[in-house]
C-alpha cells in the first residue's frame, strides 16, 4: 500500500511541476500512467514513466523522464502499449 501512496504523491508532484510541459512535449496518459491491462505494474514493459517507480521526477524532455540516476525513455519501438492505470480491469 505504501508504494501506491508514494507513486500517487510522485505523480501529483509531476503533474504540478511538469504537467504543462508534458502536454506541450506530446506525452500521453499511456506514456505516463500506462500499465498492463490485466496484471498492472507486474509487466514493467507496459508501464509508463510514472508507473515505473515511486521516485519524484527531476527533469523531463521530449522522449525521456529523469529520476536521479535513472531515466525512462518513451521510445516505443517494439514495446507493448498498456492502458492508463485507472482503466485496469474495465
Amino acid at each position: 500500500m505504501l508504494r501506491w501512496q508514494e507513486m500517487r504523491e510522485a505523480a501529483i508532484d509531476f503533474l504540478d511541476r511538469f504537467g504543462e510541459d508534458a502536454v506541450a512535449l506530446g506525452w500521453t496518459a499511456t506514456d505516463l500512467f500506462g500499465v498492463h491491462p490485466t496484471v498492472g505494474v507486474v509487466r514493467v514493459d507496459y508501464c509508463g514513466g510514472l508507473m515505473i517507480n515511486a521516485r519524484r521526477v527531476e527533469a523531463i524532455g521530449d522522449t525521456w523522464i529523469r529520476y536521479g540516476n535513472q531515466t525512462f525513455r518513451r521510445d516505443r519501438l517494439g514495446r507493448p502499449v498498456g492502458v492508463p492505470v485507472w482503466e485496469v480491469g474495465r
